[in-house]
């Protein structure tokens, strides 16, 4: 089963109960969303099971998430989420709080499935990636925010962003990709491989929408890497099933393996914000800087800069 396909088609026929749900929670009609957002519940979580080939035929969202259970332990999280779903307005919690619940059901059986189906991001990637990098993941960021992040010597969570006065709004995610707020809690790691989602990011938090297709005024991001093994080990790291790696709240720059700047104006703006000289001077030769050359699109930066990095890691 082809997994695209399977989305595209999942997302159609929850479509209108989703809409209705997030209607009526932005102007906190407790009751439409409830009445909405269960049946929505039900066909993401039967649509899943159906991918994975096990029985679908529960009535409510305890039961069938209990079956996606079964078959992935990762559902076992949303066991809260499902009984507010089912206890609609009887649950307590305010019309935020159902979609919320809801947002975390697709996610789940949305990511899940793919998993399930073998749909993997490498699977998109122009060309191999170099097997000395599979040790790392990767953080993607405008030129912008990585001279905040050198400036503190540390990588925050939007979260802790907006409580220090770093960012406003809302997370880009949120408001249009559907993702659970909870997301805004950590900082999120993808694979080094030649697939460029990280450039979708950091583009759609420079623009302030998102770009899937990158044609228009892209701007190449600051590439940071770290050693997944040492992310893997920090204390807010967290393994949802869903994201390569999460990290609540924050991770220090002082785990940094190295980082590729698009410029060397750039390079030399973020080194220049960090407050201490001893500091600078030790993360200066870890900072790369991009070929003009490759700095063109998203393909072929993500790409050469991969080359750059495995070159340096000897």
């Amino acid at each position: 089963m082809d997994f695209i396909a399977w989305m595209h088609e999942t997302s159609r026929l929850a479509g209108d109960e989703v809409e209705a749900t997030l209607r009526a929670a932005q102007i906190g009609d407790i009751s439409a969303c409830a009445v909405h957002a269960k049946p929505a519940a039900t066909i993401f979580l039967r649509r899943y099971l159906e991918a994975v080939g096990a029985s679908r035929s529960g009535q409510d969202v305890v039961s069938l998430l209990e079956a996606a259970a079964r078959c992935d332990r990762y559902f076992g999280r949303l066991r809260a989420e499902a009984a507010l779903l089912d206890a609609g307005t009887g649950s307590g919690a305010d019309a935020e709080g159902i979609a919320e619940a809801l947002k975390e059901v697709r996610f789940m059986a949305m990511g899940r499935a793919g998993a399930a189906l073998g749909f993997s991001v490498d699977s998109l990637a122009p060309g191999r990636c170099d097997p000395r990098l599979k040790t790392l993941v990767t953080h993607a960021t405008t030129a912008d925010r990585a001279v905040s992040i050198f400036a503190h010597s540390a990588l925050y969570s939007f979260r802790q962003c907006l409580r220090m006065g770093l960012l406003s709004g809302e997370p880009i995610g949120a408001k249009y990709l559907l993702d659970p707020r909870r997301l805004a809690d950590f900082v999120g790691f993808g694979p080094v491989s030649n697939y460029h989602a990280g450039e979708k990011v950091a583009n759609s938090q420079r623009k302030g929408l998102v770009d899937e297709e990158l044609t228009e005024d892209y701007q190449p991001s600051v590439r940071l890497f770290f050693r997944r093994t040492e992310i893997e080990s920090l204390p807010g790291f967290d393994d949802d099933g869903l994201h390569h790696f999460m990290v609540r709240d924050q991770v220090g720059l002082d785990l940094l393996v190295c980082a590729v700047f698009p410029s060397q104006r750039a390079r030399d703006e973020a080194l220049a914000g960090m407050r201490q000289l001893a500091r600078r001077e030790r993360y200066a030769p870890r900072c790369l800087v991009a070929p003009p050359a490759c700095c063109g699109g998203p393909q072929d930066y993500v790409r050469v800069t991969n080359e750059m990095v495995a070159a340096s890691l000897g």
